[in-house]
């Protein structure tokens, strides 16, 4: 059982883990500054800026890690280095502003990620390569090969996931094991002989491949390290940031304070440390804002873990690249959570599932906002930012009631979604969220049980289908009458978002704010709607630092850490 003790330790520990890049820091700057040498122009390109003009332009010069000039004939003088886009589409870099990706990185074995591959073939030859990559760097032989929540057996062609033979043909020698957001779990034939070996309550049917039992929990004991952690949180994030995400605010776990089976379950109070060793050594591949998920039964006044959360954390810690940020998304304890948030003056966040829960939830900040304002706070918490996300139900009164009360909304729904068998709509309601004005944001809420791409989502978004529409023109419409316009979708995820992770300087490309985009290989506005999950980037920069390179613009432009 987790106590005060080891929530303090944990707070104070990641609070010494950050004071490096804290020292450094330029108030009301850049934390870490870079010379002239590594000033960047970007040119002949179709650069969305989704700034307030919503301008097209064609150059952009990134010095110190900021934008200093957007628009057409920028400096090239001194040693600035110029990259020709030959006419590509560039957009912001993309804020998830609340997804799972903390525990992405903590998945035992050598886990890679599969959301950018749309036939089975294309998956097994990925497979094949990630194995052939660790025989080449000497991996020792017994190390899994996972898949841990970025798979959907939906995204796929087939509709479904690698059958025996073809997990098998992944490796003969290599164990493999795939537990997908959607589709269940599949093993090759050496991976069943280890289960087998050392996990006898796993049961392998040899029929569809697939195993039942303490699987997950088993790779966890057996394989996480701490270095292993860390390896794997970087590799995480470097996947997505191939997806053009530049930014996620990750919105925590359910704790478990020993190896757990449950695909969302982690140790709330240690998930975080691969990370900050990452941000300690300066190797972040993006940027992380870090939410703490509390679930303090509502009979318990005494809060006994956000409490201590509260008095012993510090919101917008951190740096540029690794900062705290709210509690969500659970805050735990009703309204005495509610009230404790709103008096420490922190953001909270709660997901909705439906109508009921929605209104039940809009009622209770109601009672919290206005017990604070007659405690003497006179916003209530009209200020803090409080939101709730997902929001399949809704009505016009209620979210109105959200929006007088400072409330955001952060929608998403999951692409894996099929349409509902009395044809109603399926997901957020994004047509009139997005006219009725109140703050409105995006959100993929993956990397357990849906998927965190971008693309995907917006797919679903924009379509209003399942991604099985991209493979089959006859797919039926889940959430018709609810779709919103690829700049509308684009805009929720960047220049939006602002407001959800309190950062104006983020979102939008325009001088002063960070230097985050991202260079497609498509465009995103003209191609045809059943391509767009098949986007991805070709040159991420993050800060200035091109931290995603495909290669295509024909020279090595990445560099080795986040100075």
């Amino acid at each position: 059982m987790t106590t005060k003790t080891d929530l303090v330790r944990a707070a104070l520990l990641a609070a010494v883990l950050a004071l490096p890049a804290l020292a450094e820091a330029n108030p009301g700057g850049e934390t870490r500054k870079v010379g002239r040498s590594y000033a960047l122009a970007l040119v002949n390109g179709r650069i969305h800026t989704m700034d307030a003009q919503n301008r097209v332009v064609e150059e952009v010069l990134i010095e110190n890690g900021r934008f200093v000039q957007v628009g057409r004939h920028v400096d090239r003088g001194g040693r600035v280095k110029v990259i020709d886009l030959r006419g590509a589409t560039v957009i912001p870099g993309i804020i998830d502003a609340h997804n799972h990706i903390v525990l992405v990185g903590n998945r035992p074995g050598r886990h890679i990620g599969m959301e950018h591959v749309f036939t089975l073939p294309e998956a097994l030859d990925a497979y094949r390569a990630h194995a052939a990559s660790l025989d080449a760097a000497g991996v020792a032989i017994g190390e899994f090969i996972t898949t841990i929540g970025p798979i959907s057996a939906i995204q796929f062609a087939e509709n479904r996931l690698p059958n025996c033979d073809e997990m098998n043909s992944i490796s003969a020698t290599r164990p493999v094991y795939i537990q997908a957001a959607q589709g269940g779990i599949r093993v090759n034939a050496v991976a069943a002989a280890w289960f087998t070996a050392n996990a006898p309550t796993v049961v392998f049917n040899p029929t569809t491949c697939a195993v039942t039992g303490p699987a997950l929990q088993t790779l966890r004991q057996v394989f996480l390290t701490a270095e292993s952690r860390k390896r794997t949180a970087a590799d995480a994030l470097q996947y997505f940031t191939s997806l053009g995400i530049t930014t996620h605010g990750d919105s925590g776990a359910f704790h478990s304070e020993t190896p757990s089976n449950g695909i969302a379950n982690e140790n709330t109070y240690t998930m975080h440390f691969p990370f900050i060793a990452l941000q300690r050594e300066r190797k972040m591949p993006a940027r992380l804002r870090m939410d703490f998920l509390h679930q303090d039964p509502a009979s318990d006044p005494t809060l006994p873990t956000l409490a201590p959360r509260l008095r012993n954390s510090f919101q917008f810690f951190g740096d540029d690249w690794l900062r705290t940020a709210s509690i969500g998304e659970f805050t735990g304890g009703g309204l005495n959570g509610l009230l404790a948030i709103g008096r420490a003056g922190w953001r909270g966040e709660d997901h909705s599932l439906s109508l009921n829960n929605f209104l039940s939830l809009v009622s209770l900040r109601q009672q919290a906002h206005d017990q604070l304002v007659t405690e003497g706070f006179p916003d209530g918490i009209k200020n803090l930012r409080w939101r709730i996300s997902h929001v399949p139900g809704t009505t016009p009164e209620s979210v109105a009631q959200w929006k007088a009360l400072g409330g955001g909304l952060l929608v998403g729904w999951g692409p894996t979604r099929g349409a509902a068998a009395n044809g109603q709509p399926i997901g957020p309601a994004y047509r009139s969220l997005y006219d009725s004005g109140i703050p409105l944001g995006w959100h993929s809420d993956g990397g357990d049980i849906t998927v965190i791409s971008p693309w995907l989502n917006f797919y679903s978004t924009i379509s209003g289908k399942s991604l099985r529409g991209m493979h089959d023109a006859t797919t039926p419409l889940a959430n018709a009458g609810n779709t919103i316009t690829r700049w509308e979708t684009l805009y929720l995820a960047t220049a939006a978002n602002k407001w959800f992770i309190a950062e104006n300087d983020l979102g939008s490309i325009e001088p002063g704010n960070h230097a985050d985009l991202a260079v497609l290989d498509r465009d995103f506005f003209t191609i045809p709607e059943a391509d767009i999950p098949r986007i991805r980037s070709l040159l991420t920069i993050i800060g200035g630092q091109v931290k995603h390179d495909s290669g295509f613009f024909g020279r090595d432009l990445k560099g080795n850490d986040d100075d």
